[in-house]
Formats: C-alpha cells, sequence, structure tokens
C-alpha cells in the first residue's frame, strides 16, 4: 500500500567542525511491510533530492552495528593513534565465532570481515575521550562510555536513521573535517564490486544488475537485542558524474533477521518501485 506523507521536506544535515548545517530537499512516502519496521533512504545525486521511506520509523534510535566501523576508523586515524592502515594487529588467540576474525588483520582486511575486535583495540588506544571529541565533532552521538566494550552494538550507543544517512553522505561526497588521505583509506576497505557485500561469513552477491560503477561501497550489520532483531545495509555508487546512496534497516520483533536480509530487502524494493533501472542505467 502507497501513501504519500509529504510532498517536500527538508532533512537536516549535521554541521561540523562549526561548518554551516546543511538542507537537503527531500520527500517523504510510506510503505507498510507487514510485522517488520523498515526505514529506507536515498540519495540521487542529479537533484541532490533525498528520498525517505517510512519517517517515523527512520526517526526512531538504534545501535549503528558493525556500519559504525568506518566512524571508530576514521576517529583513530585523525587522532593518530591508528598511523598506517595497513599495519597489522595481531590476533590475542582467542576464539571467536567466525574464521575471519582468527587472523591478524588491518583496515581493510578487519573492515571487511566486520572483526569487532580490531575496531575495539582502536577505541582503547585512541582513548575514549579522543573517541568522543571526534564523534561529537562530526555530527553523531558522543555518549559512548566503555572503551572495553563494543558500545556501538549495545542498546545504550544509538542513533537515528536519518542521522547515520547524513554521516554516510557527508562521508562519501567529501563532506566530513577529515584529512583526504584518511577519508581515501577508510572508502578503499569499504570498497567492493558491484553488487557484492562482505560480512563476517564472507562476500556475498546480491541479485540484479548494478550496471557499471566507478566505485561502489557497501557494508552491512546486523544483531539481536532489547528484544528485538536488526539489520543494516548502505551501498554507494557512482559512475561519472552519477551517483546513488542508498540506506535500508529492518527491526523485527518476531523473527531473527539473517546478514543479509536489510541488504535483500532494500534491493527489492528498487525493483518492486521500479527505481533500479532509473538508479543504474539512466543517463
Amino acid at each position: 500500500m502507497r501513501v504519500l506523507a509529504g510532498a517536500s521536506l527538508a532533512i537536516l544535515l549535521f554541521g561540523c567542525f562549526g561548518t554551516s548545517v546543511k538542507e537537503a530537499p527531500s520527500r517523504t512516502e510510506n510503505r507498510e511491510f507487514p510485522g517488520r519496521k523498515i526505514c529506507i533512504l536515498y540519495l540521487e545525486s542529479e537533484s541532490d533530492t533525498v528520498v525517505e521511506i517510512n519517517p517515523t520509523v527512520c526517526k526512531t534510535r538504534t545501535p549503528p552495528l558493525h556500519t559504525f566501523h568506518p566512524a571508530i576508523a576514521l576517529a583513530a586515524l585523525e587522532s593518530g593513534s591508528l598511523k598506517d592502515p595497513n599495519a597489522l594487529y595481531k590476533w590475542d588467540r582467542t576464539k571467536y565465532p567466525y574464521i575471519r576474525w582468527q587472523k591478524d588483520l588491518n583496515l581493510q582486511s578487519a573492515t571487511e570481515s566486520s572483526a569487532i575486535w580490531y575496531f575495539q583495540k582502536l577505541v582503547r588506544e585512541t582513548s575514549l575521550p579522543k573517541t568522543r571529541s571526534w564523534l561529537q565533532n562530526a555530527g553523531l552521538p558522543a555518549n559512548a562510555t566503555e572503551e572495553n566494550r563494543a558500545f556501538w552494538l549495545e542498546e545504550g550507543y544509538s542513533l537515528n536513521g536519518e542521522d547515520f544517512f547524513g554521516f554516510l553522505r557527508n562521508l562519501v561526497l567529501q563532506r566530513l573535517p577529515v584529512r583526504e588521505k584518511n577519508r581515501a583509506a577508510v572508502l578503499a576497505a569499504l570498497e567492493r564490486s558491484p553488487g557484492k557485500i562482505s560480512n563476517p561469513t564472507g562476500t556475498h552477491t546480491l541479485g540484479g544488475n548494478w550496471g557499471e560503477a566507478e566505485r561502489f561501497y557497501s557494508d552491512s550489520g546486523t544483531a539481536y537485542l532489547g528484544g528485538r532483531s536488526l539489520s543494516l545495509f548502505w551501498f554507494f555508487w557512482k559512475s561519472g558524474t552519477k551517483s546513488r546512496l542508498f540506506f535500508s534497516r529492518v527491526e523485527s520483533e518476531t523473527e531473527i533477521l539473517n546478514p543479509l536480509d536489510a541488504a535483500r530487502i532494500g534491493t527489492e524494493f528498487l525493483q518492486k518501485e521500479h527505481l533500479w533501472e532509473r538508479f543504474f542505467f539512466s543517463r
């Protein structure tokens, strides 16, 4: 069922380090997904238009899960605690639930495998006060309380879909107040072949023809906490002057979502709404 919630809206994106607040014209719509709470946001570069599906859901807060790792990496790189993104951090022989976590890792391999221990180590080496300071300056919540815990996976640290989409937008469009070499290092760790997604279990191919892209970044996260199952996914696709940023977040209290559910539901949405051709093949 398709319900138009509003013809236009200005989505407020945060300012960083005293920069002016960015407002982007947008529209909001509602869709029904029985048994699930689904937030979808996407940006079309030609019109600089942000479209928000189910704004009430998008305004609710959830932990960002593994998709928060780029923010932690940027805090470490900008503070100088991570001087070389290619440097290997030693695995301490702990038996983790995924084979991909049981080896020495650098920023690239840790991001590809969503290895929590690597990013916990980054927070410890950066220090919690410096991490909080960087998050605040980037417009993100700064209420992390324990550097020995993966706070971004817990209910105590959360942000809404609009704010996280704003962070992603600033990251991919060079609007974050970070050195370009550090931004490039983080994006290099997120780069995949078009339509590919990497998580603790491996690299997976999403359905559909993703066209030809000069750049394709993607990430995802999943967890069960607070009586609900969460799945998050985003991608950035760029070809020439055309680019697409897409984010989907799925919540369910009646089922256990798998790591690819937000990606699958998001791409199915693009196809069912007849957006796929416009996204990847329009000129």
